[in-house]
């Protein structure tokens, strides 16, 4: 859904009726000035200040003129232009003359102005709209600072930086006689036709905002200065677009700006301000886009906001474990665990031959009974008698009066054979291998 302002551009543009809209406001804004004491511009008619004008069309009114304190003459064509629904205030200029710059930059001393805004060139069209008021610098082959003795005042060049649209520098403000210093931001666009408008809002709204960004035009410092040629044409669009932007910056909406209203207001402090339709209509596209801009950085620093908050919400709070279910029953635990029991050793003292042993041994000895090479007792016996020797009873009487080298030698034997019996897959029950290595030990 597009804004009013928005719906303004596009009928305007519609119908083509820039001219006679722009009419309109320069007629509302002059009704207002007329038969009104408030409205005069008894010093700039003076004779002793006539030619401290620029433009013979071109005056400050009486009530909004800015006043210079120090010097011979406290007149300068300069006017103090508020916005209250923008909480803005704003010294609009013409571009000082020869004789001028002194006042001028005294008048930037004493409002006590952080910056200085110039939207012309020095020389326009080959005509020069503007006095070379600032030192500039070595680099260029001239001097880095200017004194002004009419008002005791030294500028020094400082530093100077180029930007594609735009040259920032910084100057030092010296009060020569009391020797206090202040620095000075000089903010100069350079491609802004005079009477003209720049191809598009893009390039404005960058300068803009990178003046905005210093803090030059906020309400806890002084006034900045903002002069072209007459100041009243491009510095007026400065002007109105700035004070637009606050407003919708501080509503977070576009419906609540008014262009037409609050350039009548700022009429009623300097005269002319918005030279031509032109100058209008792109007020009207770059406060468009500027809000466009400051609305879409908002929602996305609000959504970046939310998210943040979100996750750390989450993570200092983590979500609550179910209820348990009744269904469920608690399990009582035993205060210390049960002891274990008693390790069982097996007996190997009872006969190999014993068939009813539940022993490890007979598992072991059916192990060997499949064995190839494997003879009975009774066989031994029987070899043994046709060969003369000993039966099994004797060899075993042998076995056991051996001296302990020797018996120490066939133990090992002993358990070597029960583990290739073990490796061959033999089942040796629930005992330990450990228990039973140690017990024939």
């Amino acid at each position: 859904m597009l804004s009013p302002i928005e719906k303004e551009l596009s009928e305007n543009d519609h119908a083509k009726v820039w001219n006679e809209f722009y009419q309109r406001i320069k007629n509302e804004a002059s009704l207002r000035t007329l038969d009104d004491d408030k409205y005069k511009i008894t010093a700039a008619r003076k004779p002793e200040n006539r030619n401290k004008n620029r433009y013979r069309d071109v005056s400050p009114y009486d009530h909004s003129r800015i006043v210079v304190e120090k010097g011979d003459d406290d007149y300068i064509n300069a006017s103090l232009v508020e916005v209250a629904s923008a909480n803005r205030k704003y010294i609009l200029a013409q571009g000082p003359l020869e004789h001028t710059a002194g006042q001028f930059w005294q008048a930037v001393w004493e409002q006590q102005s952080k910056a200085i805004i110039m939207l012309n060139r020095v020389i326009e069209k080959e005509t020069i709209k503007c006095h070379q008021y600032w030192p500039l610098g070595s680099h260029q082959d001239y001097e880095d600072e200017m004194l002004f003795e009419d008002v005791e005042l030294r500028v020094s060049l400082l530093q100077e930086e180029e930007y594609e649209h735009y040259t920032k520098r910084l100057f030092s403000l010296e009060d020569m006689e009391t020797g206090d210093k202040r620095d000075v931001t000089h903010f100069h666009y350079t491609t802004w036709p005079d009477f003209g408008v720049p191809s598009s809002p893009t390039a404005f709204l960058n300068f803009l905002m990178a003046v905005r960004e210093t803090g030059c035009l906020e309400s806890d410092c002084g006034p900045a200065v903002i002069h072209c040629s007459a100041g009243i044409g491009r510095s007026g669009t400065f002007c109105l677009v700035d004070s637009c932007l606050v407003q919708i910056e501080r509503e977070r909406s576009m419906k609540c700006v008014d262009i037409r209203s609050i350039l009548i207001e700022m009429r009623s402090f300097r005269m002319g301000l918005i030279q031509t339709p032109d100058q209008l209509r792109f007020s009207y596209l770059a406060v468009i886009e500027g809000g466009k801009r400051i609305l879409s950085d908002a929602d996305a620093n609000s959504n970046v906001k939310t998210i943040a908050e979100n996750t750390i919400k989450k993570e200092d709070a983590p979500p609550t474990p179910p209820i348990r279910s009744s269904s469920l029953q608690k399990v009582q635990l035993p205060d210390e665990p049960p002891e274990l029991p008693p390790k069982v050793r097996p007996d190997w003292t009872k006969q190999i031959n014993d068939d009813t042993s539940e022993d490890i041994i007979p598992a072991k000895q059916r192990k060997i009974e499949e064995r190839d090479d494997y003879q009975s007792p009774a066989k031994q016996r029987k070899l043994s008698n046709r060969n003369g020797g000993t039966d099994l009873n004797d060899r075993q009487d042998l076995f056991f009066n051996k001296p302990d080298e020797v018996k120490k030698v066939d133990d090992s034997e002993v358990v070597d054979k029960i583990d290739e019996v073990d490796k061959d897959g033999g089942s040796v029950g629930d005992v330990d291998e450990d228990d039973e290595s140690k017990q024939l030990k």
